[in-house]
């Protein structure tokens, strides 16, 4: 967009208004609020995510649960089954995001970082 893209223009912002755009860019999320009932899943998703499998196209397939077991055990989490369950649908979301079809990937793999 050249100049357009740092300048103010009123061709831009009809533009912009007629395609249903807001009327100011989103902020940027920076806080991720975890519910208490699925801290645990949270955080053993955060504590394995060096334990990705990938394909030959070097896009994460699943955890890889047996080494993802021995960070959770070094991190001291146990996980009842319920926490596994709900750790397994945060897994399934992630990989359902990495593959969304209809956006252009710049670089594969997702960061996330909880704090209390």
């Amino acid at each position: 967009m050249g100049d357009l893209a740092t300048t103010t223009s009123q061709t831009v912002a009809d533009d912009l208004a007629h395609f249903g755009a807001p009327a100011e860019p989103p902020k940027a999320q920076t806080d991720l609020t975890v519910l208490p009932d699925n801290w645990v899943a949270a955080t053993a998703l955060t504590t394995a995510g060096s334990q990705w499998q990938f394909c030959k196209g070097g896009v994460e397939v699943a955890l890889d649960y047996a080494r993802a077991d021995i960070a959770w055990r070094y991190a001291g989490l146990t996980l009842t089954p319920t926490d596994f369950t709900k750790l397994q649908l945060l897994e399934r979301t992630v990989v359902g995001l990495l593959r969304r079809p209809d956006e252009i990937k710049t670089e594969t793999g997702a960061a996330l970082t909880l704090r209390r």
